[in-house]
């Protein structure tokens, strides 16, 4: 288990660290950052700040969902508070702005891989499941349609939002742009090879635990 919440925490914040890197490079954030990324833009809160509102946003559209509050939804919460305060730390700490094309394309692959690799160190430990996916989750659950369909139309309405944001706010596209693209085919790409690599070692890490507890009961 101490390994479990090690890696998990890990996730955490390679997961920040890429999320926040994909805003500096000026191409594009991923669809889920794109509605925090333009309010913050136009107003005085902060990427982080947005952040957690959305989660919360997604908690408490999961709770409606399932009809009944959930431990697994609730223990969302704090990990919204803690994704906030890490997407404020890692925002205030990179300072890059404006990079050259080359640059920026080659720090969207890197923010690309290590959103990958974040995520898929968090799902593959079975702890608190990212809001976001928590919702995608639900809706899941209600619409009896499968998860890969749902997080596309999920994805496609964070980016249709987030243009009515820009427009309405900016009168110009903020946050979207051909990283946004990049995020949307290669986060599932990068993740299949971990999953390759990586998915025995982890499955293995998650089922030791869970033999640990069992022999302790």
């Amino acid at each position: 288990m101490v390994k479990r919440i090690l890696i998990y925490i890990a996730g955490i914040f390679i997961l920040g660290l890429g999320l926040v890197l994909n805003t500096k490079t000026g191409l594009g954030t991923s669809p889920i950052v794109s509605m925090p990324f333009a309010l913050s833009q136009l107003t005085s809160l902060t990427l982080g700040t947005w952040t957690f509102i959305f989660y919360m946003i997604f908690v408490t559209a999961q709770i409606i969902m399932y009809r009944k509050i959930d431990a697994r939804v609730l223990l969302q919460i704090p990990f919204s508070f803690v994704m906030g305060k890490v997407v404020d730390f890692y925002n205030v700490f990179i300072t890059i702005k404006n990079p050259i094309l080359p640059l920026a394309l080659i720090m969207t692959i890197i923010a690309i891989f290590l959103t990958a690799l974040g995520a898929f160190c968090m799902i593959q430990m079975d702890l608190i499941v990212n809001p976001a996916d928590g919702f995608v989750n639900g809706l899941t659950y209600i619409t009896k349609k499968p998860f890969g369909i749902m997080k596309m139309s999920f994805d496609s309405s964070c980016i249709i939002v987030t243009l009515i944001i820009s427009m309405v706010g900016a009168h110009h596209i903020l946050g979207i742009g051909i990283g946004t693209f990049m995020c949307a085919f290669l986060t599932g790409t990068f993740m299949t090879y971990l999953d390759k690599f990586l998915g025995r070692k982890m499955a293995n890490i998650v089922l030791d635990s869970k033999h640990i507890a069992e022999f302790n009961d």
